[in-house]
């Protein structure tokens, strides 16, 4: 499911590239057209498959307790694989700036929830929650390539209890997982090999300052998504819900009229265009573009992750540090690299997760312990604005919405 989707998304990202070639003027018919859809399919038939997919899948593990079971089926079911994958494509042809590796994590926990509940009863038994936890994990695995990266994140973001409960399922669906993405797809990394060197005392103050401006970025924009979500949340009115997304979706079309193509979709392109060419500056304003464009791509409600969109903003950051410090072009990806792994931990605030992802996606474990440093770097100075992460958040309010609205349902009965 992982690739089929991932095939989707990029055709979905290719189209509006092609619309925006075309003639660009068309960006402010097709993404206010593409965001109110995007929104209402979410809004009509599953509105918990609207944003990432992981803070759903974090509640539904929580909800895993037999007094709560009942519950879980909100957050994640057939239904919403079928939302999430046309939500998220549609808002992509509109130019929106979001990712397909967190609907990928909420899609594969599904999957794994209905082989769950239709095991034999001659099977072994086996928890829900290490089925969820193995969906997620698998998920990622899938989505990037990553093995590691999907094992670590289940440890690190996903799970509360020891690792000796659920290790053998996790491995087991990562393994299958994996394998079956690179029998579809063949053997590949998700940014190939990019030529990296770490030379001079120069590149680490250029560690330090990428993994700084990451880490208040990163802190910076989750917190003013966390706030703006609240607000559209709060909006209970048809007309005030559609005039919001209209207003994301002109904003959006604006920054991509006057920015072009590095505005809008995942942002891969960026990372390879810096990473793999001589191309490696960015302008100063392209990072602050991007997570404009990804605050009002998000908050909205529709479908759509913030994993590859970090990234992209990251590798911006670090771009634009490198040039300041005219650093060559390996200490350059250097850079760019902590920056993708620094950013990516502020809003995950999983560090090690981070800089696992970052390495295996490139196959450079020369440079762990450098990813490692700006990714701590990153996670200090994001955790000084909020202890919580940008998941933990979402998680917390997501789990509040069903709580209210089952003790609503409980007076009325």
């Amino acid at each position: 499911m992982a690739f089929f989707y991932s095939r989707i998304f990029h055709y979905a990202e290719s189209l509006s590239f092609y619309i925006y070639e075309q003639h660009k003027a068309t960006i402010f018919i097709t993404t206010p057209l593409a965001f109110v859809i995007s929104w209402w399919l979410v809004h009509v038939y599953a509105k918990f498959a609207r944003g990432s997919g992981i803070p759903q899948v974090m509640a539904a593990i929580e909800l895993t307790q037999p007094a709560k079971k009942h519950l879980i089926p909100l957050f994640i079911s057939p239904r919403i694989i079928f939302i999430k994958i046309i939500s998220s494509a549609i808002k992509v042809v509109g130019g929106g700036i979001v990712g397909r590796e967190g609907p990928t994590i909420q899609i594969s926990s599904s999957i794994f929830n209905q082989v769950y509940k239709r095991l034999p009863n001659w099977w072994q038994p086996i928890s829900q929650k290490n089925i969820l936890l193995a969906g997620a994990s698998s998920g990622l695995a899938a989505a990037f390539n990553t093995p590691l990266g999907g094992i670590i994140f289940a440890i690190e973001e996903l799970s509360k209890f020891h690792i000796r409960y659920y290790r053998y399922p996790l491995f087991i669906a990562v393994i299958i997982a994996g394998l079956t993405a690179q029998g579809l797809g063949g053997p590949y990394l998700y940014l190939g090999h990019p030529k990296t060197n770490f030379s001079g005392m120069l590149i680490y103050a250029g560690i330090l300052i990428t993994g700084i401006l990451s880490g208040y970025l990163g802190a910076w924009m989750c917190s003013f998504m966390l706030r703006f979500m609240n607000f559209v949340n709060r909006q209970k009115k048809r007309i005030q819900q559609v005039s919001i997304v209209l207003g994301c979706a002109i904003v959006v079309a604006v920054i991509i009229y006057f920015f072009g193509t590095e505005a809008m979709g995942s942002g891969k392109a960026i990372m390879e265009r810096t990473l793999f060419t001589d191309q490696k500056k960015v302008e100063w304003y392209l990072p602050i573009i991007r997570i404009v464009g990804l605050v009002f791509s998000f908050s909205f409600g529709g479908a759509g992750g913030v994993f590859a969109p970090s990234l992209s903003i990251g590798a911006s950051i670090g771009a634009v540090v490198s040039d300041l410090l005219r650093l060559t072009e390996g200490n350059a990806n250097l850079l760019i690299l902590v920056g993708m792994t620094g950013f990516l931990t502020s809003v995950t605030r999983a560090p090690f997760t981070s800089a696992i992802i970052i390495f295996e996606m490139t196959d450079r474990h020369s440079i762990i312990f450098y990813l490692l440093f700006g990714a701590v770097i990153s996670n200090i100075i994001a955790s000084i604005s909020s202890r919580k992460s940008f998941y933990d958040a979402i998680k917390e309010s997501y789990l509040k919405e069903v709580g209210e609205a089952e003790e609503r349902t409980v007076v009325k009965s």
